[in-house]
């Protein structure tokens, strides 16, 4: 794979394809068989598929970072996960506020 700069992003400013991205939210669904799993953020949700072989099982409301490459699909994006991990609210919350300051810095769009 190569080494492509990962954007801290929140799910609703996931809008380019095949773009390396990593966010927050809370698990909304997860599929025991697939590990296809759904996560919200602030009542943006998005599906990601898992690209690792790893079968750590999400539970629903449990708050994940994700790792991976956005990928177009029909009106918006999924993203394929290279990797989904469990956080603390703390580190939810931290994360939120990185982007906040990081925003202010580069600009409202985080460039």
């Amino acid at each position: 794979m190569e080494n492509q700069v990962i954007k801290d992003t929140e799910i609703r400013a996931i809008n380019e394809d095949n773009a390396r991205v990593r966010f927050v939210g809370k698990v909304i669904s997860f599929d025991d068989k697939t590990g296809v799993f759904e996560v919200e953020d602030d009542n943006q949700r998005i599906t990601c598929l898992p690209n690792y072989q790893e079968n750590a099982k999400l539970e629903p409301a449990e708050l994940v970072i994700v790792t991976g490459r956005s990928i177009a699909a029909d009106s918006s994006f999924e993203v394929r996960a290279d990797r989904a991990e469990k956080i603390n609210i703390n580190d939810y919350n931290n994360y939120k506020k990185y982007l906040i300051i990081r925003n202010n810095l580069l600009g409202s769009d985080g460039s």
